[in-house]
């Protein structure tokens, strides 16, 4: 019977390798609803928060007219009257609640175009403005105080050129140029000032270089670069600071994954969670804090492109008020809070969004009140597995939605959980097989599970050829194997007994440098040990790391989750 189930086992450990769980530091992903048309070289811009997806190329360096809009709050396309003129390369920017579509391409190599047309939103329609005074497609453009600046481009060759545009007078002024030429590249407007970033000078090659632009002094000003060099990308502005999405390294490389975040007050720059899809010729926008990727191609000039119809909201600041990671707010969160009450911890200091002030106070304490009893909406839980069913053979994921293996004849108890159902699993070839799993090497991460029963030497989560994470001693207390693949590590131990006959809530925490062991809402062990240890993708519940009989766990199993950051027990 064993027998067999390993070779079950073999089966299922290829599926785990290949299916990982990225587990982020910041910032969270979600995959929202396609793009009615797939198309790269588009541009989108933002009305009474609503996205419009404009113009654009299906298939390489033929314009389109498309016009689709997307509804956040819905999570729905509609689609709206073309644009007059089909292109690709172009640029729009919004003024009083009017889109500008700006220059671009209607195929190639044409030296690219001085049209600009104004759509109106709420009558869903489009009128021909003055043209700008050069030609040129894959531009940027900015709006400071209502004026439109159309930076850079090229027409055929990289542009300095930048000009000012008044919806107002449906006129064009120059202003200063940059201090470099480029194109493919984006700008943002971040505290009332523009900054270009990175594009390509002079094909193939590409920069990353930054400028500021002040439109009240008129002047361009260097600032930090870019870390690598990058064009065909995207960028956006939330919270006074700007994202840069995806590109390639140069116009005949493939697409990256890579987020950076570049903070004008302080002139530096981070790398952020990547990206789900690598692309290039994609653009962003954002609506209420959070900032929507979409479209694009998947692979570079090298191949030829290929449009997609893929879009992705990230959200650089997510909130979490379920501190101690249990699945509800409730007294247990409010006492962490008082715990850390006028310090700077900021785990809990959470108001004013996104940043805090800098102090546990009286307006983070009325941020969480506000979440009290009411469901909560965690972004950095990364798997859960209530245990809930009442039959079958696989076990719900809420968060990504996959059905995981149980082996054995382990037992849905409805009614018997800690969490409302649990699965009792018999400690013979009960177990769960799980596709998700944590990665030290992508930050932070916690594990937390309800357990009744268990007997000294059963585990409790594993990673398969990796780590014990969670098992019992040969003295029946808590102990985990992660972090004791080091020269000089040891498994960390705790002197906590957790099969006394009762349910505990028992977790593994790891920081990025230290392991904690909690019980019930209590730190029982903690140490620094050499490093993570050996990792590996998937999870075994009730089983250890080697699918080893006298490993298996006997009692019953509730509520499993993952959260990809600290957890305060």
């Amino acid at each position: 019977m064993l027998r067999n189930k390993k070779r079950t086992l073999l089966a299922l450990t290829l599926v785990l390798t290949l299916a990982p769980l990225s587990l982020a530091a910041e910032g969270t992903w979600t995959s929202k609803a396609d793009m009615p048309t797939a198309r790269m070289f588009l541009s989108t811009s933002v009305v009474d928060g609503k996205i419009y997806a404009i113009g654009g190329s299906s298939v390489l360096e033929v314009g389109v007219s498309n016009v689709e809009r997307y509804d956040p709050a819905t999570d729905t396309w509609t689609t709206m009257s073309p644009m007059p003129t089909p292109r690709w390369g172009l640029s729009t920017s919004v003024v009083n609640g009017k889109i500008y579509a700006i220059g671009g391409a209607r195929g190639f190599p044409i030296p690219g175009l001085q049209t600009v047309e104004e759509y109106d939103p709420a009558t869903d329609t489009w009128t021909t403005m003055s043209p700008m005074p050069s030609k040129r497609w894959s531009l940027s453009t900015s709006v400071v105080d209502g004026k439109i600046y159309a930076i850079g481009g090229e027409a055929p060759t990289g542009l300095r050129t930048m000009h000012e545009y008044d919806p107002a007078t449906d006129t064009w002024t120059q202003k200063a140029s940059m201090t470099i030429r480029r194109y493919a590249f984006s700008a943002s407007v971040a505290n009332g000032k523009t900054y270009a970033i990175g594009g390509v000078t002079s094909f193939p090659s590409s920069t990353s270089i930054v400028e500021e632009y002040d439109s009240v002094a008129d002047i361009w000003t260097r600032k930090t670069n870019m870390p690598a060099a990058r064009t065909f990308y995207s960028t956006c502005e939330v919270y006074g600071r700007i994202y840069v999405f995806g590109g390639a390294p140069h116009p005949n490389q493939d697409p990256l994954s890579v987020v950076y975040e570049y903070d004008p007050a302080t002139d530096t720059w981070a790398t952020k969670t990547d990206m789900p899809t690598a692309r290039t010729g994609h653009h962003t926008s954002e609506v209420s804090g959070k900032i929507y990727v979409i479209g694009g191609s998947e692979v570079g000039f090298t191949t030829g492109h290929r449009s997609v119809s893929t879009v992705e909201e990230y959200d650089p600041h997510p909130l979490v008020v379920d501190f101690n990671g249990d699945g509800v707010v409730d007294g247990a969160d409010m006492s962490l809070m008082v715990d850390y009450w006028q310090t700077d911890e900021p785990f809990c200091d959470i108001a004013p969004r996104p940043f805090g002030d800098g102090i546990v106070d009286v307006q983070d304490l009325i941020a969480l009140s506000e979440h009290l009893s009411k469901e909560v909406d965690d972004p950095t839980l990364v798997a859960h597995w209530a245990l809930d069913e009442t039959e079958g053979s696989a076990a719900l994921d809420n968060v990504n939605g996959n059905d995981d293996f149980i082996m054995g004849g382990a037992l849905w108890r409805p009614t018997g959980g800690m969490v409302d159902g649990a699965l009792e699993l018999d400690g013979v070839d009960d177990c769960l097989i799980t596709v998700s799993g944590p990665n030290p090497a992508d930050g932070p991460f916690s594990i937390f599970a309800c357990i009744k029963g268990g007997a000294p030497g059963q585990v409790i989560i594993s990673q398969p050829l990796g780590a014990n994470l969670l098992a019992l001693d040969a003295e029946d207390k808590l102990m985990t194997e992660f972090g004791s693949s080091g020269q000089n590590s040891v498994p960390l131990e705790s002197q906590a007994v957790v099969n006394d006959g009762g349910w505990h809530r028992i977790g593994l925490v790891w920081d990025g440098s230290s392991r904690m062991l909690c019980v019930d809402g209590v730190v029982v062990a903690e140490d620094t040990p050499d490093g993570p240890g050996a990792t590996a993708s998937g999870l075994y519940i009730g089983i250890g790391k080697n699918y080893a009989a006298g490993t298996f766990f006997s009692g019953l199993i509730d509520d499993v989750r993952i959260y990809n950051r600290v957890v305060s027990p």
